[in-house]
């Protein structure tokens, strides 16, 4: 699957409650249920696409990324179907929900972070969340598939090639279109998309 193509498999919705946006992306991977379970917990299975975790990695338990320094602590694991889990770095706290369902055709994981109404979200709105996300998405992909491509620091290079940097503007422009959808200002939602994506890109803005 090519990056054009990734960004054509995720489907994106952004949505309000009182003070809490919610980012949720979804999409379809071609492994059953276990096999995605295992990629999504497993710390062998985790750092070949995504991070080195390590922890106390039960329900109730603390969690840490070695490469992000994100941590958090395992409020819901229900194998292999759910996943709750706060999502934590220095005094940032949100929450990340994972759900993974068997389809026909695989397995359907759907992911929601729940991110607080702040100044970092009326500069960058959904987008600095999704776009993270979505390359995530990919390597999981890649992963899943037997691609060493997945492997962090591949998919670090990836991400400054053209391909990689059109795709982060391909998904911020795709979260901005989301984000206009669930009904804010179109100007804002696109100057808050344009930032996000220099962001990424390593532009100023």
């Amino acid at each position: 699957m090519s990056f054009k193509e990734q960004v054509q498999a995720v489907t994106r919705n952004t949505s309000r409650h009182g003070d809490v946006h919610s980012v949720e992306l979804q999409q379809t991977f071609e492994a059953d249920t276990s096999a995605v379970w295992d990629a999504l917990t497993s710390p062998d299975a985790m750092s070949q696409w995504f991070d080195v975790l390590s922890g106390d990695l039960k329900q109730g338990g603390r969690y840490s990324l070695e490469g992000s320094q994100h941590s958090g602590t395992i409020k819901t694991c229900h194998a292999p179907n759910s996943l709750v889990v706060t999502w934590e770095y220095g005094d940032d706290v949100s929450t990340v929900s994972l759900s993974l369902s068997p389809t026909g055709s695989g397995t359907l994981l759907k992911l929601v972070h729940e991110v607080a109404d702040n100044e970092h979200w009326e500069n960058f709105g959904p987008a600095a969340t999704g776009v993270g996300w979505d390359g995530a998405f990919y390597s999981l992909w890649l992963y899943l598939q037997g691609d060493s491509r997945s492997n962090p620091e591949e998919m670090a290079q990836m991400a400054t090639s053209p391909e990689g940097l059109e795709f982060i503007t391909d998904t911020a422009n795709s979260w901005r279109n989301a984000h206009i959808a669930s009904g804010e200002d179109q100007a804002k939602a696109e100057g808050m998309a344009e930032r996000t994506a220099k962001f990424y890109r390593g532009e100023e803005f």
